[in-house]
């Protein structure tokens, strides 16, 4: 499929007084990422987005609350620790094991139970991509957009 090229330009600033940090998260869409990943609709477009959509709604069953960015992995792992840290253990398969920011103590194959998730949807530049956060409670997902202007690189990644 044709995708379209990401012009990622992280920023350096100052985030809340403190070091400087990295930051190069963008709020996006559900509808921003279908128009990457599909473009100009080139022919058989119709079954893949009828998968994707398919995989959109099964999560929206369980955690209805959605907020997708664009981010690098690092945000990601940025976002997901206080995400831990404010709601508890992600649902599913727990990969903390690989973040820059682990919340979690356990390095073996397991899951966890949780009332929010977090979904990688498409990388679009090295190391940046679309991922979406779902959550259980509606209160849970006007915290997370609370919290975006503070989500950077994190501590591991001074500037």
């Amino acid at each position: 499929m044709a995708a379209k090229k990401s012009t990622l330009t992280p920023n350096v600033q100052s985030i809340g007084g403190s070091a400087m940090s990295v930051r190069s998260v963008i709020l996006s869409s559900f509808d921003e990422y279908l128009q990457y990943e599909l473009g100009e609709a080139p022919p058989g477009a119709s079954t893949v987005l009828a998968a994707i959509l398919q995989e959109y709604r099964e999560r929206l069953v369980r955690f209805p609350h959605s907020v997708v960015l664009q981010v690098a992995y690092p945000e990601i792992d940025f976002a997901n620790r206080w995400c831990w840290a404010q709601f508890g253990p992600a649902n599913g398969e727990c990969l903390d094991a690989q973040s820059n920011y682990p919340s979690c103590d356990l390095r073996t194959s397991h899951s966890h139970e949780g009332k929010w998730m977090s979904y990688w949807l498409a990388k679009t530049d090295y190391d940046f991509g679309f991922n979406q956060w779902c959550f259980v409670d509606e209160a849970d997902q006007k915290r997370f957009l609370e919290f975006i202007p503070q989500i950077n690189w994190g501590e591991s990644f001074p500037k």
